[in-house]
């Protein structure tokens, strides 16, 4: 039998039928303390905390299922009784706001995470062990881990095992706690593993319960309606006239008790367990046709947009959409949409004066009513013109002024040696005084033209040296690897890499070199120090042996200078790594605001320039910036190190991310 915290029940519900005592997995509560202060900070004082909070915050509320009419003046159910409990069972479970929950129970498993650490968190002393904290921390979290997320992580149950707390949660939830695996808590470093579901006797009630004959049965004559409407030649999806629909009627739908706000999200859950995944509803459904349901707006197939986001090809004729606030329930959705009629809707003799309206709305529409709006090169210039603006600096060409083929040598035999045998690579280049960190960005923007999966951070959050989210001085200099042991250590840990052949695919890299001086003589015989290369490389790379295979970007950005005498030609000085989720490299414009160097032999610098390239590096370790974007804001600026780090402070945010090195905010 398994020990540990009493069970809560179901979320809002009274204290009378929360069940605690009987065992078996607790339930999220909506009303349960949330262990967070004002600024967002956790509370560890339980009493403190549950006094404090406002029922449901942060959690979005369950809306009440109407009962309809579906009774006589005599009080007698019209129609079978059986019939109209397993309508009422499937229309809640199938309900707008539950959708992904169906989804998950019809179609998949693995939704239970085992995490440890908690008894030794600061958060145990709480009265309940510290799990409501623990809760509410994971879920802040994992919501805040993907700024494309367009929801909040929801953790259903929870079970207190000793030292362990057992959660079940969506799969699609599951999957953004486990990147917490790694993350501190409370004073604690929690350990997230995927757990086979513990079964009790509650979940075992309402499995039976779903898969009951009634369910079973109204859940495959909607199947039966949709595949019947689906054309896989057109990949076509006709859900017009659905109140008349033969199938939908039989099932007594449209008696009055119920309408399409409440049917049409039953079929689109119905649709997620067809095509489980957005690349298989992607190629399956390319149009949708939602004529003639009588629509004044789209709130009440809002649902449409969330399960299938790429369409190109939508139908909405002959509904009664009277201005453009009737849309504007998908006013940030179908990001793809190529083509938008109208027929038949009051909105039509609109369109004319809405073109332009619409034409933001939809960044890739070209056809309005069957009439040509934009043609699909006045679309490509009109994202072209729309990535320049985003950037107030202009990508300029990379900078290569290296000295001896040194750089070039370096690099070609580091990217090979850190693929195939990293330890070999440490012994030539690195050594005891070598520095070395790691730091990963996640919410480095990416174009919403790329679905490209974003595999799993654990194997590098225990690394990451982020100066943003590492604020405590200890937590720094810990996260800062010094010496090949150490160096060694942490690279064995991190999964193994392959990265673009340097020789045939050029175009997967942009890399700068640049002399720079004042290094530490490792001989001990030049107070003033050494010359030496500052390399940064931008690219990308595969995981080859986990299990999603994904690609990550990077930003590498090496220091080298002379190596000890008799023992290395070449020593790294410092090696800081940038990660972040795969995107295209961003390819320099033909404009430079800096004057290209002639390809001559190095000479010495000039005092000013020297005073110029210090001035650079001062600005690129207070910005985190490139050495080049730390060059181009200076010259902006006329070479005023303060202002140039006011414009930067006031056009962080629009910088492109090959703009930073390590120092970049989450």
């Amino acid at each position: 039998m398994l020990q540990g915290a009493p069970p809560r029940g179901p979320r809002g519900a009274s204290t009378t039928t929360r069940g605690r005592g009987r065992g078996g997995i607790q339930k999220r509560r909506a009303d349960g303390p949330v262990r967070v202060d004002r600024d967002g900070d956790l509370v560890m004082d339980a009493e403190a905390a549950g006094a404090k909070r406002k029922p449901g915050k942060g959690r979005m509320e369950r809306s009440p299922v109407p009962t309809g009419s579906g009774r006589t003046s005599g009080g007698r159910p019209r129609g079978g009784a059986g019939m109209h409990k397993a309508q009422a069972a499937i229309l809640r479970g199938m309900g707008a706001q539950q959708a992904n929950v169906l989804e998950s129970r019809i179609g998949t498993t693995g939704n239970t995470l085992e995490i440890s650490g908690l008894g030794s968190s600061k958060a145990a002393a709480n009265p309940d062990g510290g799990v409501e904290a623990l809760l509410a921390f994971l879920e802040r979290k994992a919501s805040g881990l993907d700024d494309t997320l367009n929801r909040t992580v929801k953790i259903k149950k929870s079970l207190k095992k000793g030292d362990k707390v057992i959660i079940t949660a969506s799969p699609q939830d599951i999957m953004e706690i486990q990147k917490l695996d790694g993350f501190q808590f409370a004073g604690t470093i929690l350990s997230i593993k995927a757990s086979t579901p513990i079964p009790s006797r509650s979940a075992s009630e309402e499995k039976k319960q779903e898969e009951s004959p009634q369910t079973t049965d109204v859940k495959a004559k909607f199947r039966a309606v949709l595949e019947g409407r689906y054309n896989p030649q057109l990949k076509l999806w006709n859900l017009s006239a659905l109140a008349i629909d033969p199938g939908l009627v039989s099932m007594g739908l449209f008696d009055g008790s119920t309408n399409t706000s409440k049917v049409f999200p039953a079929l689109m859950a119905v649709c997620n367990s067809i095509f489980p995944t957005r690349a298989a509803k992607k190629e399956a459904v390319v149009s949708v046709t939602l004529a003639d349901n009588n629509l004044s707006n789209v709130g009440d197939v809002n649902a449409l947009a969330q399960t299938f986001p790429d369409l190109k090809n939508l139908d909405l004729s002959r509904n009664n959409l009277v201005d453009i606030k009737s849309l504007d329930g998908w006013r940030y959705k179908f990001k793809h949409l190529e083509n938008l009629v109208l027929t038949g809707n009051p909105i039509e003799a609109q369109l004319s004066e809405l073109k332009d309206e619409f034409l933001k709305r939809y960044p890739d529409l070209s056809m309005l009513n069957n009439v040509l709006v934009r043609s699909p090169a006045e679309i490509a210039a009109m994202k072209a013109a729309a990535e320049a603006a985003q950037s107030p600096i202009p990508i300029a060409p990379p900078e290569f002024r290296d000295v001896g083929q040194v750089g070039e040598n370096f690099i070609r035999q580091f990217l090979a040696l850190y693929d195939t045998d990293r330890m070999a690579l440490l012994t030539q280049f690195y050594d005891s005084r070598t520095s070395y960190s790691l730091a990963i960005n996640m919410s480095a923007p990416r174009s919403h033209t790329n679905s490209k999966p974003i595999p799993p951070w654990a194997e590098y959050i225990k690394h990451s040296r982020n100066m943003i989210k590492i604020t405590h001085a200890p937590a720094r200099m810990n996260r800062q690897y010094k010496g090949v042991d150490a160096i060694k250590n942490v690279w064995a840990s991190l999964p193994a890499t392959r990265h673009p052949d340097l020789q045939t695919q050029t175009d997967k890299y942009i890399i700068e070199c640049r002399p720079t001086q004042g290094l530490p003589d490792p001989s001990g015989q030049s107070a003033r120090g050494v010359d030496g290369l500052i390399i940064t490389i931008h690219g990308e790379f595969e995981e080859p042996n986990t299990a999603e295979k994904g690609s990550r970007s990077f930003s590498r950005s090496f220091v080298l200078g002379p190596g000890a005498p008799g023992i290395q030609p070449i020593r790294v000085i410092s090696d800081m790594l940038l990660l972040r989720a795969w995107a295209p490299l961003a390819q320099p414009k033909p404009h430079a605001m800096m004057p290209t160097p002639p390809q001559e032999p190095a000479q010495m610098a000039t005092p000013e320039q020297q005073q110029q390239e210090a001035m650079a590096m001062q600005l690129m370790e207070k910005t985190g910036m490139t050495l080049q974007y730390a060059g181009l804001c200076l010259v902006e600026t006329g070479w005023n190190l303060e202002n140039a780090y006011v414009a930067f402070m006031t056009n962080k945010d629009k910088l492109p991310p090959d703009a930073f090195l390590a120092n970049v905010a989450l």
